[in-house]
């Protein structure tokens, strides 16, 4: 039997819905990063000074007097862009820079003229462009003009010198000669250059001529509000995507059930939605998240029943009396978890025993309102019995008035008596010593044989040794996890120290999950109707 291909459309498919994904969860990154770019360019844009700028353009003579008078050119260049780009240089000399100061009275220094202009040669044409810059446009005009006249007369007056001095030079040596010498073929050769000679001083023109003049602008170059923002928002979203896959790289908080399950190894039970509460501390470090199911428009009894049902399929090669739940650290929902599945099960008609494990920072009794005289420190201190520790929870004060079970007829009441907590006590010294002992590990015991179930609320794992202790005194352990708060980083090393202490995890408890409407909508559905066991 052929094994089936695997498409790589499919593929492709799962990395888009993977790439939209992050776009989507970091919407608020890449919104933010381009309105950021935005209102920076337009403010720029708005607030800096508008510029000006006046092209004038001057053309490379190509006739030249020399090569006319004389058979071939003096001050001839074969390379005709090398000669563009020589007198491109030559107009932003020091000396042009002053005669145009000198030509305009202008206020500037010469540095500031030159700073003003741009000098280049029009692609492979004659023609060289002048271009000025200014705040103020008809300043722009007459500076891009002034460049393109005094660099004329400057490249005028360059080509007259050096025919003067060649003209200097020819006339000594036809004035050295005697009468009878001047009227000798060369004598009559040098008087003919001679005068060639004077006309060519008079006629220079410097080998460039203005082909046009600057113009005054009727309008700013720049800013351009427009064009600037129609960019920043280009640039925005490419960098605010960049910076939203970037977050994402960086981000280790797992987001997701598939993730959850692939770092921990384990599978995930049930799924918490997010109540509206944040889950922060108030006053005696108690969390705001819920406690119990006084509000049936939140969904969190379906999540507990359930996590409740999941264990059932972890109970066939026997009941799983006693169960640890525990996470990596704290605000993870441990205890939420704890007391939330106690009263599910209780609910439910089984007799369920809660105790507090962490004798550091115990919390249970103050979820459940009870006293914390007398507790699971003093059972293990041998001051008290079990039965003394023991307090009954009344499950009535945290369950909706029709979720509370009714006695059948001839039913005795001590049979509603379904859940009871055996809270920290006193908080000892040795607290790691105590939950390793062998007396914390027949109170477990006890528990298992008074209740059908037994829930150990027990301290992070990454912080202290104590809940890896409780976790071998226990049948099964469930990890509480909170989405966008527990990190890849975390449920590994969750991972690797309950498989080193061979402790039977059998799955993740997923709290904060970001349930959407129709999550909601499908649970007033399913729920009507239904018992509310």
């Amino acid at each position: 039997m052929d094994t089936p291909e695997i498409s790589t459309e499919a593929v492709e498919s799962v990395e888009l819905g993977d790439y939209l994904k992050v776009l989507r969860e970091r919407k608020w990154v890449i919104l933010g990063t381009v309105l950021a770019i935005l209102a920076a360019v337009l403010a720029m844009s708005l607030l800096s000074t508008p510029k000006y700028r006046a092209t004038s353009q001057i053309l490379r003579q190509r006739a030249n007097l020399d090569s006319a008078l004389f058979g071939s050119s003096v001050f001839e260049f074969r390379d005709v862009q090398r000669e563009l780009q020589t007198g491109a240089s030559l107009v932003k000399l020091d000396v042009v820079a002053k005669m145009v100061k000198d030509q305009l009275g202008s206020p500037r220094s010469p540095g500031e003229l030159l700073s003003m202009v741009q000098v280049n040669p029009a692609g492979q044409t004659d023609l060289v462009n002048i271009a000025a810059v200014s705040t103020y446009p008809d300043e722009a005009a007459k500076v891009s003009n002034a460049f393109a006249e005094q660099f004329i007369q400057y490249r005028r007056k360059a080509d007259q010198s050096a025919v003067t001095n060649a003209l200097t030079s020819v006339s000594q040596q036809y004035d050295a000669m005697t009468p009878s010498e001047k009227t000798s073929d060369r004598g009559t050769q040098l008087a003919d250059k001679l005068e060639n000679l004077r006309i060519l001083e008079q006629m220079q023109t410097g080998g460039f001529e203005i082909a046009q003049v600057a113009k005054v602008p009727g309008a700013p170059f720049s800013p351009q509000p427009f064009r600037n923002g129609v960019l920043a928002l280009a640039v925005g979203l490419v960098v605010g995507v960049g910076l939203a896959f970037l977050l994402e790289y960086l981000d280790k908080r797992i987001k997701d059930e598939e993730t959850l399950e692939r770092e921990f190894g384990l599978p995930v039970l049930a799924s918490v939605p997010t109540s509206g509460k944040r889950w922060t501390r108030k006053e005696g470090d108690r969390s705001t998240a819920p406690v119990g199911f006084l509000d049936n428009r939140v969904p969190l009894i379906e999540s507990y029943r359930s996590l409740r049902s999941s264990l059932q399929y972890f109970e066939v090669d026997g009941r799983l009396r006693s169960i640890l739940v525990t996470s990596a650290l704290p605000q993870e929902g441990k205890t939420i978890t704890t007391i939330n599945l106690a009263l599910s099960l209780a609910l439910s008609g089984a007799r369920v025993i809660i105790i507090e494990g962490d004798l550091r920072r115990p919390m249970v009794h103050k979820y459940l309102e009870l006293g914390n005289e007398i507790g699971v420190s003093n059972v293990l201190a041998g001051s008290h019995t079990f039965s003394e520790a023991m307090q009954l929870v009344e499950v009535d004060d945290f369950t909706p008035p029709e979720g509370r079970r009714t006695l059948a007829l001839g039913e005795s009441p001590l049979l509603q008596k379904n859940l009871n907590g055996i809270t920290a006590g006193p908080l000892p010294p040795n607290p790691a010593e105590l939950a390793a002992s062998a007396r914390m590990q027949a109170l477990i015991q006890k528990a298992s044989d008074t209740a059908e179930y037994v829930l150990i609320d027990s301290p992070p794992l990454l912080l202290v040794a104590d809940g890896l202790s409780l976790a071998t005194f226990s049948d099964a352990t469930i990890i509480a996890a909170r989405m966008y708060h527990t990190t890849s980083d975390e449920a590994r090393e969750v991972r690797a120290l309950l498989g080193r202490a061979g402790v039977h995890a059998i799955g993740v408890v997923a709290s904060g999950v970001k349930a959407g409407k129709s999550y909601y909508r499908r649970y007033g559905y399913y729920s009507t109707g239904r018992e509310n066991a």
